[in-house]
């Protein structure tokens, strides 16, 4: 079962905390991949960085493309930040919604 569907699954359940927990745990980790393609030709610079685990991983590229793609990581902690954000506010509603609700 995928993350999004264990999530679900809490909600039906009405275990919005456990639910809540999962999206976080989820939210915390981003993927930045910097790519450039030119017809057969392409490289591509991957990162990986997983907040809760303490986890970056790198797979860099071409020389030419790391400039850019770290630029794109030094962003990566205000991605999470509006990630959690939004996911906090979303489980505020449900919760209110489900209270009415019960």
């Amino acid at each position: 079962m995928s993350k999004i569907e264990e999530v679900k699954a809490q909600i039906r359940q009405g275990n919005l905390e456990e639910a809540m927990a999962i999206a976080i745990s989820e939210a915390m980790k981003i993927e930045i991949m910097t790519a450039n393609i030119n017809g057969d030709d392409s490289t591509a610079c991957h990162s990986l960085i997983d907040l809760l685990e303490n986890e970056i991983e790198h797979q860099l590229g071409d020389k030419s493309l790391e400039n850019i793609h770290f630029e794109e990581l030094e962003n990566a902690h205000n991605h999470i930040l509006q990630n959690v954000q939004s996911l906090q506010q979303m489980f505020v509603m449900l919760k209110q919604n489900y209270q009415e609700l019960s």
